[in-house]
């Protein structure tokens, strides 16, 4: 069971960042390897997912950067986190849509079966993306009510 509580958030993003961010990776190779497949044809249905990686690449620079490195904070938004995640969201589940339609139209079996793997990929990290904007929803309004973020201690000025 994932514990959700307020004062676990911090822990459980750094995780989902990790998880995220290697399921991305893997899903890049992966989309990579079926363009070059030589039984792919090369339509925007298969080529899409790119886009898709290198867009939730730089949403997640962000989030990482705003988030862990102190020269980057004063950039760090939970509003933002929250709009980038919901949008990534409906982009992953768009990819998986799409890489299904892809992998229908593949030649080869080998391009119908990296298709599928990476439909897979984007349904698992639909789900990821999901529950970190879930998590960023409830940092958001933490942090209207209060000031900051879950996990950080208001300095007395």
């Amino acid at each position: 069971m994932i514990n959700l509580a307020l004062d676990n958030h911090p822990h459980l993003k750094r995780r989902l960042h990790i998880i995220i961010g290697s399921l991305l990776t893997l899903t890049f190779i992966l989309i990579i390897a079926r363009v070059a497949d030589k039984g792919t044809p090369t339509t925007r249905t298969n080529t899409w997912g790119i886009a898709v990686c290198i867009k939730a690449a730089v949403f997640l620079a962000y989030q990482v950067l705003t988030t862990y490195t102190d020269r980057f904070k004063r950039w760090a938004s939970p509003r933002a986190n929250m709009i980038l995640d919901i949008i990534d969201t409906v982009f992953w589940f768009a990819l998986f849509i799409i890489s299904i339609m892809g992998a229908s139209g593949g030649q080869s079996t080998s391009s119908k079966a990296l298709g599928g793997v990476v439909a897979v990929l984007a349904l698992t990290l639909c789900g990821m993306v999901g529950l970190l904007a879930f998590v960023c929803v409830q940092d958001w309004r933490y942090f209207k009510m209060h000031g900051v973020v879950p996990g950080v201690v208001k300095s007395p000025c």
